[in-house]
């Protein structure tokens, strides 16, 4: 049976100077990438010089390319940092990594893989952003549930709410006629049947 134990980082799009706040995966050790000096986990603690870290849920690379090539074609070129990626968790701080990795880990591999569907019609993330909900998300929902049980009182409040796993295609974008024109192409990229893919491990990314 092959488990969702796979690791690896979700590719840069591009390179920029590194700030205090890093990322780095949940299942490996080693140096960790970059985050835009603008960008804030959305957590509940004063700011402190903690590092906080993404995990996301990595998939097979057909699948992974298809929807890559959407959020290259439409995300605003200079906020483009990372990869098509669906976040598990946006900012589990660093000092207790090593605790919830573990658990994670334990987690993962009694987790098969698994099939998703990137599935239309696109989904209208406020008036400046384009996503793609994922259908298939149930195994990923309940690794999502066992770390919020165990470790809710260390997470952001954005990390203890509900999971609602998704793609990004295009958000922060400013002007009307490039969204409505990412939301059609989106529209007809995922037709009447969607994307289909395999969930296979994890991975980090950039928020």
């Amino acid at each position: 049976m092959h488990t969702l134990t796979r690791l690896s980082r979700v590719p840069r799009m591009s390179s920029r100077p590194t700030s205090r706040t890093a990322t780095a995966s949940i299942g490996t050790t080693g140096q960790a990438g970059s985050r835009r000096e603008t960008h804030r986990p959305k957590t509940h603690s004063p700011e402190t010089n903690e590092t906080y870290y993404v995990l996301t849920l990595q998939t097979d690379p057909a699948h992974h390319r298809a929807m890559c090539a959407l959020r290259a074609r439409h995300f605003p070129p200079a906020l483009l940092r990372v990869a098509a990626h669906i976040s598990l968790f946006h900012a589990l701080p660093g000092s207790s990594l090593p605790e919830v990795r573990a658990h994670v880990a334990a987690s993962a591999s009694q987790t098969p893989r698994f099939a998703i569907r990137a599935a239309g019609p696109p989904l209208r993330l406020g008036r400046r952003g384009v996503g793609v909900r994922v259908d298939g998300l149930a195994p990923a929902a309940a690794l999502v549930a066992g770390v919020q049980e165990a470790w809710g009182g260390m997470l952001s409040a954005q990390d203890r709410s509900a999971f609602r796993g998704h793609y990004t295609v295009t958000n922060k974008e400013d002007d009307p006629e490039k969204v409505e024109r990412c939301f059609e192409d989106v529209r007809r990229a995922l037709g009447t049947g969607g994307l289909s893919g395999t969930a296979v491990g994890q991975s980090y990314a950039d928020a």
